[in-house]
């Protein structure tokens, strides 16, 4: 709730209100978020218990326990338990790793207050599972409603969103999207993902399916893609879209840190592509924004490491010329969370889902320390 929220509930003025909030928020008990440039959302502080933040990829789950009593980040991977070892990932095994997360909240007296989980890849609004076009990525996910079968087994505050959407949460609580009532997200590397805040909420759409830009067509007779269409964005901008783009020059690069570590060690073919693949993200982030007109888009995600290089290439792309030139262009950055995005957006939305919240990131929060299913808490 923001003041004005809070005055109109209690029916006292908004000075005693800012009064109040003021003492507690000097207390340490509240904190502020801004929902725009001139509102703030008060919330609880987070400074007891814990919640855990969960990316599920194809192979690899990535679980972070946020220790608020101890201030304390511990970090599990799927690889580190020995039967999860090179398989594809499935609820069995984040149910299994939560549990584990449960085990070290406990030994530290800072009890799991809820989960997010966060899937690479669609989540249908109507079934709260994978749209089918992506079930052959996530099989052992296929029909599954992610939220109710983990509220099912464990029985504490659960949230479900895919990947981008988090980490568009995370971008706009905490990074470049702060105090912005409409703000977009675009993340770029093995996929494309991006989410759309609109007056400060995560848009999903009736289907659940916002922000799908990965395959947005912008080349009609392009390259298939693995959802059926040619010419998707997610063809020209990913990880293998820009390694390969690279190798027809000649040139051979493992990933696509390296490319952007030549680029900017002045390799004109890495700078080069890195270029072309901002002017496709301009031509298709054009169309979203004569739709939607955000103010602000951030570009994150392991393309985002490739900072002005890739921005150059976006702002001189046609379509985005032509926003400027009808006045109708937003500002254009390089997102400030590259690391952990969507875990981070995953705590931002459980600790909303409990009516807690946090103003900034502490420095814990960001030393990762990973914990193996044989490590023993000591080593945590």
């Amino acid at each position: 709730m923001t003041q004005a929220d809070i005055a109109r509930a209690t029916a006292l003025s908004r000075a005693t209100v800012n009064h109040i909030v003021q003492a507690l928020r000097d207390q340490g008990a509240v904190e502020y978020q801004w929902k725009n440039r001139r509102e703030a959302l008060v919330t609880l502080s987070s400074n007891r218990g814990s919640v855990a933040s969960i990316f599920v990829r194809e192979a690899e789950i990535h679980a972070i326990l946020f220790d608020f009593t101890g201030q304390a980040r511990s970090d599990f991977f799927n690889a580190d338990f020995p039967n999860f070892a090179g398989s594809q990932t499935s609820p069995p095994q984040v149910l299994e790793i939560v549990q584990q997360l449960i085990g070290v909240a406990q030994t530290r007296s800072s009890p799991l207050c809820g989960i997010s989980i966060a899937i690479e890849g669609p989540i249908e609004q109507s079934t709260g599972a994978i749209a089918p076009w992506a079930w052959q990525r996530l099989p052992h996910w296929k029909q599954v409603d992610i939220r109710a079968y983990f509220t099912k087994h464990l029985r504490i505050p659960t949230v479900v969103d895919n990947d981008a959407n988090f980490a568009a949460l995370s971008e706009w609580s905490w990074g470049i999207g702060r105090g912005c009532n409409d703000f977009l997200y675009i993340t770029s590397a093995e996929g494309i993902g991006g989410g759309i805040i609109i007056n400060g909420k995560v848009y999903h759409g009736g289907t659940g399916l916002a922000g799908e830009f990965g395959h947005m067509v912008i080349e009609e007779h392009g390259n298939l893609c693995f959802c059926g269409n040619r010419g998707c964005l997610t063809s020209f901008a990913t990880e293998h879209a820009i390694l390969k783009a690279l190798g027809d020059s000649g040139k051979t690069k493992t990933s696509l840190l390296d490319v952007i570590e030549s680029a900017r060690n002045g390799d004109a073919a890495c700078q080069r592509v890195l270029s072309e693949t901002g002017r496709h993200l301009g031509k298709a982030l054009a169309t979203v924004v004569r739709v939607l007109g955000p103010s602000v888009i951030a570009i994150g995600g392991t393309l985002g490491h490739a900072g002005e290089i890739v921005l150059d290439g976006l702002r001189s792309s046609a379509e985005v010329i032509n926003l400027r030139a009808i006045g109708q262009a937003p500002e254009f950055h390089i997102a400030t969370i590259l690391d952990d995005a969507t875990e981070f957006g995953g705590m931002a939305a459980i600790l909303s889902e409990i009516d807690l919240g946090i103003s900034s990131l502490a420095p814990w929060m960001m030393e990762s320390r990973r914990v193996g299913s044989s490590q023993s808490e000591d080593r945590a």
